[in-house]
Parts: structure tokens; sequence; C-alpha cells
């Protein structure tokens, strides 16, 4: 489809006008089309929110006020996502070659601007200007235009990022980022957000607002059977003590901000000790691990990953820890070397599970992600495929099976 006059440069047929047009090539090199019903469904994945957790908040701006305890710094905050999370999204909705980017990069020299760190002079400076193209096959072109100031050392690599998701943001992708707009919040003495907005409805994507509602419903059903705020709050204090200090402050702090559990209603201690019964199995599957590849291996797999030491009390995060667990997982799976995965490498398993997911998403119009959750039984999810090892070789493998055979998904 050319670029025509409309907006973003795109032509000014309706999706409801547009005649059968070609998304991609399948297997046999054959061309797919697709109806203007399809085309809806492609565009309503486009502009669909990015999931809470990819979004990220930037301290555009600072001011001081007078508050109950002297001066407090307040910032201006400003909603983004990592270009990963756009390439995540092209690479659910097309597949990794259902679509391309391209970028061309010069360098722009003469521009006068007051000086980095001396405001009182002025230099003459180069720009670092990149315009990226992202080409989604059977449905068009876009172009975006970054630029960042030579001096930086990773000009290049910002200008990059900025072009890209400016081209995407001509496709819709993450154009909600900028209705959120600017919100003001406290600062703390380094200058970090004492707390992160909270998402409105608007915001979030239909699978969690759909959780959302799943759990306020089921919440309700089982509210005359639930744990009295006692037994959660015995609970909670439980599994602090088994996930350590730093996963235990990580949970307090991302859901709780940093307030004292004691202090929370009902409804968020249960959210407390959801997360830390999450954190808590991915400890006993660490220890599980830990024991298999040995003390000694154990620790030197600590130092090359940089932990503190090799004391759960020093697991940061539940990143640091999902990081861990793979990597010692991966070493004692190595060294049991009897297990169906051991002939071969969770790379080649992935990869042929998402090929077949594609090919189902052809057939049946449904979402990858669905089609792996349904396929695995809930098991595996789409997002959490860049995490698994050679372990989960065989959850893999019979996840693709199942969708091969033309399981009922």
């Amino acid at each position: 489809m050319a670029n025509g006059n409309g907006a973003n440069g795109a032509a000014h047929e309706s999706p409801q006008c547009m005649p059968l047009t070609v998304i991609a090539a399948d297997d046999n090199n054959q061309l797919v089309p697709i109806s203007a019903e399809r085309f809806e469904k492609i565009r309503d994945r486009l502009i669909e929110p990015f999931d809470p957790s990819e979004i990220k908040w930037r301290v555009t701006a600072t001011s001081t006020h007078q508050g109950k305890h002297g001066p407090q710094k307040r910032g201006q905050l400003v909603a983004y996502a990592d270009q990963r999370a756009y390439t995540d999204r092209l690479n659910e909705v097309f597949g990794e070659w259902g679509w391309t980017r391209s970028y061309d990069i010069q360098v722009a020299q003469n521009f006068e601007r007051r000086a980095p760190g001396d405001k009182t002079r002025t230099t003459v400076s180069a720009k670092v200007v990149v315009v990226s193209k992202v080409t989604i096959h059977g449905l068009g072109s876009h172009t975006g235009v970054g630029e960042e100031w030579a001096h930086d050392e990773n000009a290049a690599t910002r200008a990059e990022a900025q072009a890209f998701k400016r081209a995407c943001a001509c496709f819709g992708l993450g154009r909600c980022l900028d209705d959120l707009g600017a919100v003001w919040v406290d600062l703390d003495p380094h200058k970090r957000p004492v707390h992160t907005p909270v998402h409105p409805d608007w915001a979030l994507p239909n699978y969690v607002k759909h959780e959302a509602q799943r759990q306020r419903t089921h919440v309700q059903q089982q509210s005359s059977q639930s744990p009295t705020r006692e037994e959660v709050l015995a609970k909670i204090v439980e599994l602090r003590q088994k996930v350590g200090r730093g996963l235990s402050h990580f949970v307090i702090e991302k859901y709780a901000g940093g307030a004292e559990v004691e202090a929370g209603d009902h409804a968020q201690m249960t959210i407390l000790l959801h997360k830390l019964t999450d954190i808590s199995n991915g400890i006993d599957r660490l220890r599980r691990a830990a024991a298999a590849v040995g003390d000694s291996q154990y620790a030197a797999i600590c130092r090359e990953l940089n932990m503190t030491s090799n004391s759960i009390d020093e697991i940061p995060t539940r990143d640091a820890l999902q990081r861990l667990v793979a990597r010692v997982e991966a070493e004692a799976a190595g060294k049991n070397g009897n297990g169906a995965h051991s002939t071969q490498s969770i790379g080649d398993a992935r990869g042929r599970l998402l090929q077949a997911a594609r090919q189902m998403a052809e057939k049946t119009g449904k979402r990858l992600g669905e089609i792996i959750a349904e396929a695995s039984e809930g098991k595996l999810s789409l997002e959490g495929l860049r995490d698994l090892t050679d372990a989960d070789v065989p959850r893999v493998s019979a996840a693709m099976s199942r969708i091969s055979k033309g399981g009922d998904l």
C-alpha cells in the first residue's frame, strides 16, 4: 500500500474499503492474503498499550517546594519504553521475517549551543542524525528521525533508538505513552522518584484488564473463605525469612512502596503474599539446582553473575533471581547429561516452537502468546521464552508437538 497524504503518510482508504493485500509469504513461498477484518485485528494489536512492566519513567525537569519537613525536591516524569518493547510487539504480530528496518546515519556540523557544564559560554558542536525506515511487508513503510549531540559517546545508539521508535509510532505502536502526559512526583535525596505513577485503565492492554477483572471476581468469590488478615500477615513473615533480606526488601518496595507491611490493608497484603510465594518457588528451584552442582560451583556462578555473595540474603531483585536460577539449572542439566534435553539446545527448541505457533496463528487468527500458553497448558508464555534454559527443552518440545499435531488450541 503506497504512502499517501493522510495522517502519518498513510493512504486515505479506510480499512473497510481495503482490498485483500499480502502480509508475508508462507513456507512454500506462496503469498498469504488478509481481509479487512484481519487488518483491523492487526491494527488493534499495534495500537494496544504496552504491558506496564515495559513502561519506564524518566525525570525531565525538577523543582523545589516547601514541604512539612523542609524543602522537597519534585520531578516531572515522562513515560517511555525501550526499543525492545517495540521490536517484541512487531515480532509477535508479524514474526521476525514479516518486517524490516533500516538506518541512514549522518553527522550535521556547526551547531552553536551552550557549552556542556558551563552555561556562560557557547560552543560549536555536531549532531548525529539518524533516519530509521520501518517496513511491514504488505502494509507499507514509515520513517522516523532521531538526533543526539555528537559529544555523547552513545549518540548513535540513542539516535537510532529514537528514530526507530518514532517510525513505529506512525504504525500506532507506543502512541498511548504520549497520551499519559507528564506527572510530577516527589524525589528522594538521589533525585529518584519515591514512587511511579499508576497506569490508568485506558493505558492498560486488554489482557491486563481482563486478568485484573478475573482476579477481582475470584477474590469476591473466595472472600467468604479467604484467610484472615492475621493469617496472611503470619505467612508473609514466614516467606520473608525464606526468600532473604534482599528479595524481601525488593517485594516490599515494589508492591507496597516501602511501607510497613502491618500498615497495609488486606488487599495489599494479599498481593504481597502472592508475590512472595512466587519468589519462594524460585528459591526452591535455586536450592535444588545448587545442591546438584555443589557448593563450589554454585559460588563460582554467583561470582560470574557479579552477586555480592552466594547467600540468599544478597539476591537483590526478582530479575537477578531469574538469571541465577537459569544459570544454575543449566549447569545442573549439563552435569546430569542424561535427559532428553541433552540432544538439543533451548535455542533450537524455542525457534521450532515459535515457527509452529506462527503457522497456527495464521490459520486461526489467535495471538502467538495465546497459542503458546494453551499448547503448554499455561506453563509457558511468549514473554517468558527468553528466560528459559536447556532444562526447559522437554516442556518446549511438548508444546511444539501439540501445536504441530493440531491440538485443540
